[in-house]
Formats: structure tokens, sequence, C-alpha cells
């Protein structure tokens, strides 16, 4: 195999990085969305609905980080350089 084609194959073989993020804040907004739901269901245990919030803050919060990659990609760093590839974990 020459080396271009191997290149070409590697290339093919990494994720698209916005199909990834566009993914990963589609998880975050479904913890959100089933949390909600678990609490319309858990309405005479407390506890379990305080749990349930904490876990819906914690989604939230990893999406506003998430929504933060998203707005910062593809624009310049400050310097001059180009922008660093968004982390998607």
């Amino acid at each position: 195999m020459a080396a271009g084609e191997a290149a070409v194959s590697d290339e093919a073989e990494r994720p698209d990085p916005d199909r990834v993020l566009v993914h990963d804040f589609r998880n975050l907004l479904a913890v959100i969305v089933n949390y909600c739901e678990l609490i319309a269901a858990e309405t005479t245990d407390p506890e379990a609905i305080k749990a349930d919030i904490v876990e819906i803050r914690t989604a939230a919060e990893r999406a506003l980080e998430l929504t933060e990659k998203l707005r910062h990609r593809g624009r310049p760093a400050a310097d001059g350089q180009d922008a660093q590839p968004a982390e998607t974990s």
C-alpha cells in the first residue's frame, strides 16, 4: 500500500468532529429530558427528585461547555494561530 493510500484510509476512519459534537449535544439533551420525566413520575419521593435535579444540572452544565466549544470552533486564536479542534469528551 502506498503512503498516500494509507493517509486517505486513516482520514476515512476518523469520525467527523462536527458529527461527534452534535451527537454529544443530543445525548446531553436526552439526559435532561429523561430526568425531567423521572421527576414527573417521582412526585412522592423528595430525595429521588433532588438526585434527578442534580443530574439535570450536571447535563446542562456539560451542554453549556459543549456550546462554548462549538462557538469557538474554527475561529482563529487570539495569537493569530488556527484554533485548536474541540475536544469531545
